[in-house]
């Protein structure tokens, strides 16, 4: 691909996030690096070109450092135009997700008051039900859309600092209120950096994307595949289901980052017959615990993938990463902190727990976020200084445990501990218990407030379960306070927008 002459002139690597894109077009020109379900198919300069034509047409907004940008569209390679683009001109880019109710949506645009909305034809009219009448609006594939991407490069980059905010990652609170986590340039280079020590991407792989790019998950495989020079494919969370093997077989999949549902899904379909995925060599996961169960499936049903089990929080991105030759002496770890970040238990007064002890987990490193967005007061509670001449540490929340090894165990997220008969019960330990069973794929337990029972949700692969047979193999295997009251054999379990179990949806089952 011969290049214009305005971006020859300005092609150098970027500062900041921007740069792991420029540097890749710099290294690498003409190798593919984006393709989608839409038909795109780019490569690195290719992409290079386009965002740097996007940040020349904020500009020309009015739009720059510190000015949000809002994308709200489904997963396509416009989407990372947008995102390198606003880094360019030191713009944050706010990734939303199209599944947003208009309520919803309003909410988290009224917080963080973008300058422009980015959207596509799927999400027209979700934008403009959701309150959008302040910002300049951008249609992707529209004239306007394709009028932008025409705009001529602008000759000088954003004169900024490693330590301004880059993006707005909106998550739920405690309070189901949406918030969003600020993350800084350098919160998300060092982190990409660090992750990839771990997992290793290839330049020639191919990663494929089938979470949603809001979802902080989906977000950071665009940094990680050109940080190590790789393809992505950009699929819909809508393609996790039957045909799954076949699209990861047609796009070239070599690397899959998913969440338990996604592997539950590659699970229950390899019970019904081979996956055929010569390809695929790496399957990584995050969001919620992987029981070991899965794993062990996932390796039976993919010989030679490496299964990589990971433990992080929108707040620092990632926490802990188990590398597969790790996995057999340290089964129910989540792994080791990353390069350059320090994770410790702490009791409720706040003092370091010794190695071993379950308490509050800490996290102590340069991609622990700068906050919440005009949150102050919810930021002082999870963000704190020991001293005033020390480093911000996320108190997570979460509880778990490190060894003198510095392998890391999970225990429960903070809102997930269920107290019943006198006991404090993770539902992460019965889930797993529940997901040994044969047949099982998914399962979710869930206390109902009006009696305080337990009841656990769970699917099954090939045929239906009979709910007393599966009590009674937990009731061998559990204490008696943990054995679930009732168990709910469901068809398909229900779905969160990031592709996580549903648990809101379940309550309102037990309500029914």
């Amino acid at each position: 691909m011969s290049l214009p002459p305005t971006l020859a002139r300005s092609w150098r690597r970027s500062a900041g996030v921007a740069g792991l894109l420029t540097g890749a077009a710099q290294a690498h020109p003409d190798t593919p690096f984006l393709s989608d379900r839409f038909g795109s198919a780019w490569s690195y300069a290719e992409t290079e070109v386009r965002a740097r034509a996007f940040a020349a047409w904020l500009r020309h907004q009015g739009i720059g450092r510190g000015d949000r940008v809002a994308v709200v569209a489904q997963n396509r390679a416009e989407i990372v135009v947008a995102v390198f683009g606003c880094a360019l001109v030191g713009a944050v880019f706010v990734v939303l997700n199209p599944k947003l109710r208009p309520k919803g949506l309003a909410a988290i645009l009224a917080q963080a008051e973008p300058s422009a909305i980015v959207f596509d034809s799927s999400t027209a009219e979700l934008v403009a039900e959701g309150g959008a009448e302040m910002a300049r609006l951008l249609e992707i594939g529209g004239p306007a859309w394709e009028e932008a991407l025409s705009a001529e490069p602008p000759e000088s980059e954003w004169e900024g600092c490693d330590l301004d905010p880059a993006s707005l990652v909106f998550t739920s609170g405690s309070t189901g209120t949406p918030r969003g986590v600020v993350l800084s340039q350098d919160n998300i280079t060092f982190v990409v950096g660090a992750i990839q020590a771990r997992l290793g991407y290839r330049p020639g792989d191919m990663v494929g994307v089938f979470l949603p790019l809001a979802f902080d998950y989906g977000l950071y495989q665009i940094f990680l595949a050109a940080q190590a020079g790789a393809r992505l494919h950009l699929g819909d969370p809508s393609e996790v289901g039957p045909r799954l093997p076949r699209t990861l077989r047609e796009a070239g999949v070599t690397v899959l980052p998913g969440v338990p549902s996604v592997c539950a899904a590659l699970i229950a379909l390899g019970r019904r017959g081979p996956l055929g995925l010569p390809a695929l060599h790496a399957v990584t996961n995050t969001g919620e615990r992987l029981p070991p169960s899965y794993i062990e499936e996932l390796r039976r049903l993919l010989p030679g993938v490496e299964i990589f089990v990971m433990y992080g929080l929108t707040e620092c991105k990632r926490v802990s990463i188990l590398l597969p030759r790790e996995s057999a002496d340290h089964a129910d770890s989540v792994g080791r902190a990353l390069d350059g970040t320090e994770v410790y238990a702490v009791d409720a007064g706040g003092n370091r727990l010794p190695p071993g002890e379950t308490g509050e987990l800490v996290v102590k490193g340069r991609h622990v976020a700068l906050g919440y967005w005009r949150a102050p007061e919810e930021t002082a509670r999870r963000f704190r200084k020991r001293a005033p001449e020390s480093a911000v540490e996320l108190f997570t929340g979460d509880a778990g445990s490190v060894d003198a090894g510095g392998f890391l165990r999970f225990s429960a997220r903070s809102d997930d501990w269920i107290k019943h008969r006198g006991y404090r019960i993770s539902p992460l330990e019965i889930e797993n218990e529940a997901c040994e069973i044969a047949g099982i794929v998914e399962a979710a337990l869930l206390q109902r407030e009006s009696d305080e029972t337990l009841h656990l949700f769970v699917t099954v692969s090939g045929g239906g379960a009979d709910p007393a047979a599966l009590q009674a193999e937990l009731a061998e295997v559990l204490e008696a306070a943990k054995v679930p009251d009732h168990i709910r054999v469901l068809d398909e379990m229900p779905k969160s927008i990031n592709g996580k179990i549903d648990r809101k949806a379940l309550v309102e089952r037990l309500a029914d």
